[in-house]
């Protein structure tokens, strides 16, 4: 599934890019109430990666404290979701599936945090894990 092209991503507008030099750790569904509110849709899919394989190559995204570790990047000018960061694990990086230029090079894996799924995603990749919190392993 990964080649040795690079993964390469970036917001609406094109003020934000950034390059990731390894592949992800997992992709996840999350179905977390406060995803749902910050990207407006009712899941957001993340690809998670190892801090030190991510790069801002353009621009500078805001970053809204979403929570007392959880910190949401994003385009200040086009409100694209881009990233999350967390206080207690810097070691990693979540970034949102969609805003890589290539998207589909990744298939998703779980779907987390569904004890607070809408009714309108149930049933949606239910083939997939589902997880009341974050997978373990």
């Amino acid at each position: 599934m990964m080649s040795a092209a690079p993964i390469t991503g970036g917001c609406l507008c094109g003020r934000i890019h950034y390059n990731i030099d390894r592949p992800p750790r997992i992709v996840c569904h999350c179905h977390c109430r406060m995803c749902q509110l910050a990207s407006g849709a009712l899941f957001l899919t993340w690809a998670t990666f190892d801090a030190s394989a991510f790069s801002l190559t353009a621009g500078t995204p805001a970053i809204h404290e979403s929570s007392a570790t959880g910190r949401r990047h994003f385009c200040a000018d086009c409100g694209t979701p881009l990233m999350m960061t967390t206080t207690d694990d810097p070691l990693k990086i979540d970034v949102t599936l969609a805003s890589l230029d290539e998207p589909d090079r990744f298939a998703v894996q779980h779907n987390i945090w569904v004890g607070s799924r809408r009714g309108a995603s149930k049933g949606f990749d239910a083939e997939l894990p589902s997880h009341l919190d974050e997978p373990t392993g």
